[in-house]
């Protein structure tokens, strides 16, 4: 039996667009990567410092052998007009619990169980480091992996006792040292240089784990109709212009919910409402108590486009 192909197999059975496994040994050197970063952006340690120890997956699980990391690709739905330049669209074509638009998580994590497999859903190790040592991609100078198809996927990563590895031929070709799309196309200059960003100054942090503020050194301008994340970075890159977001297949109710949620009728919504119908598909970037978050987000998109009808 070879169990990485068994692996592979099962993850593409549960959905997911591709598989890879590497040992633990292959994400050591993430830690130096971060380093580099806090050189080049000293205000960003503070940041960055938490993660240093994302690399060091055996310390934690003195069991590991192996890291899985499953690719969702997301590029394959449809995404509402209403919806785009106002909530990345990560979060929202991420499936939620209980449904199964996109990838089966529970089937694939059932398999590994039943086949004996020791294993734990485990996130908190650098995924787009790991998924492009195990061949599946690359990370581009916007600092998004990138598949063949584009950076709109989602990465997924498990800790398992079995020593294993599939590491794929990796055909991505890489970005174009002359190309700045990405970084004239953040407006608060957060990718301060190719292969870094500052992350105090990007807009999906302020308007989620910021609470939806702009801090002083930034202004309401630089967040456009922004209401939950952002795109802007990832949507100018010449590797996803491909993508046309008016076609596709339909994603859970994004269709039906998105005329409520534009940046004059968002206010309008109930808190149960955000709760239960928004909130769950922001994929854990804001918490339930947040509709205060998202009307204030709203309130200053809507100001933008006011500011700006001519």
């Amino acid at each position: 039996m070879n169990i990485a192909n068994d692996i592979y197999n099962a993850a593409i059975d549960s959905g997911y667009a591709n598989c890879g496994i590497i040992s633990p040994d292959r994400i050591l050197g993430y830690d130096d990567m971060l380093k580099e970063r806090i050189k080049s952006v000293p205000s960003s340690e503070g940041f960055y410092q938490g993660m240093m120890t994302f690399s060091h997956v055996k310390e934690r699980y003195p069991w590991a052998r192996s890291l899985i990391i499953c690719v969702h690709d997301y590029s394959k739905y449809r995404y509402p007009e209403e919806m785009q330049g106002r909530y990345a669209k990560a979060f929202f074509l991420s499936p939620e619990e209980g449904r199964t638009d996109g990838y089966n998580k529970d089937r694939f994590e059932t398999w590994l169980t039943v086949h004996g497999i020791r294993w734990d859903g485990f996130n908190d190790f650098p995924l787009r480091y790991s998924a492009m040592q195990a061949g599946m991609g690359i990370i581009r100078r916007n600092n998004f992996f990138y598949t063949e198809n584009g950076s709109y996927v989602v990465l997924l990563g498990y800790v398992t006792d079995m020593d294993c590895t599939l590491i794929h031929e990796c055909s991505v070709r890489p970005c174009s040292e002359k190309c700045t799309l990405c970084r004239k196309a953040c407006r608060p200059q957060a990718l301060c240089e190719a292969y870094t960003i500052d992350p105090m100054r990007c807009i999906s942090f302020w308007t989620t784990f910021g609470k939806g503020t702009v801090p002083g050194d930034l202004n309401e301008d630089m967040f456009e109709e922004w209401i939950c994340g952002c795109d802007n970075c990832q949507d100018i890159c010449p590797h996803n212009r491909i993508k046309k977001w008016n076609e596709g297949e339909p994603f859970s109710e994004l269709e039906k919910i998105a005329p409520l949620i534009t940046p004059d009728r968002l206010s309008e919504q109930s808190d149960e409402f955000l709760r239960e119908r928004i909130i769950t598909k922001t994929d854990n970037h804001l918490e339930p108590t947040d509709t205060d978050v998202l009307r204030r987000c709203a309130e200053r998109a809507q100001r933008f486009i006011e500011q700006n009808k001519n």
